[in-house]
């Protein structure tokens, strides 16, 4: 990739509470004794309700703020060029976020300014461990895999919260994930997820992930992204950016493309 002169950036995550298939754990931890919501996939050996998990102690939250640090390290150590926390999607950063899933009374745990103390632990320890020249942005979202359409309670108030902690910590750029991340972020509202981190984080580059054509990708710039990410748009198409540039029509997204990442077959563990 270097050789070709792109770059590319490690993302780190825990799933917590959302854990599954996991053969080195009999059980789960979130922030709190809660049950998510939502089946387990069978997609990834799953199967069932989600059990509930036990409440993570101060010993596991550190080890797991430490892992975040020590992975960011061997990454960078490894040629990449930048790390992305994961804080997004229902894993164990945004269960720490989620009103529902973290009812501690601790500092883990209370209003939304609080309940942002584990990411922002999360992203000064991998800063720490990765010095200040290493590019550390952090992903967001509201949607989770288990809670897809899940809003955040507090609307534009948890919104400046959350974004507002991103940026005070120093995340080197904030990466909103969002289904149709061109909608307003909270019914009843007008601005987008976008929008609201822009306003929020008015000096932090901003990635906007959940657009699959030119002119949805216009309309989020227009909100206040810098740069947009493709996920779907561009598995359906390696070659979107010279598609868009020839005026070429977009192929559509086939969901059977990521069948075979979770479902490692035999031979394909064969040495």
């Amino acid at each position: 990739m270097h050789k070709h002169g792109a770059r590319f950036f490690a993302q780190l995550m825990r799933a917590g509470a959302i854990s599954q298939g996991n053969r080195f754990r009999d059980a789960t931890v979130g922030p709190s004794t809660v049950q998510p919501k939502g089946h387990q996939m069978e997609f990834y050996y799953g199967k069932g309700a989600y059990p509930v998990p036990a409440a993570i102690t101060e010993e596991q939250i550190a080890d797991a703020v430490e892992g975040f640090a020590t992975s960011a390290a061997r990454a960078v150590s490894a040629g990449f060029d930048g790390i992305e926390i994961h804080g997004a999607n229902g894993y164990l950063i945004d269960q720490f976020l989620t009103d529902y899933a973290n009812k501690r009374d601790d500092r883990w745990g209370g209003d939304t300014r609080r309940r942002t103390t584990f990411v922002r632990s999360v992203f000064e320890a991998v800063r720490a461990k990765v010095g200040a020249a290493v590019p550390v942005g952090v992903r967001i979202s509201q949607g989770k895999v288990n809670d897809f359409t899940h809003k955040w309670a507090g609307g534009d108030q948890d919104a400046e919260a959350i974004f507002g902690t991103l940026a005070e910590a120093g995340a080197s750029y904030i990466h909103v994930t969002e289904h149709k991340v061109w909608e307003p972020a909270f019914e009843g509202g007008r601005d987008s997820l976008v929008a609201l981190a822009r306003r929020y984080a008015p000096q932090v580059p901003l990635i906007a992930n959940g657009v699959q054509d030119a002119a949805r990708a216009q309309e989020v710039m227009a909100a206040g992204a810098d740069i947009v990410a493709l996920g779907k748009a561009a598995l359906a198409n390696p070659d979107f950016p010279n598609r868009i540039r020839a005026e070429q029509e977009v192929s559509a997204f086939d969901p059977a493309i990521l069948g075979p990442i979770a479902n490692i077959k035999p031979s394909e563990l064969a040495a």
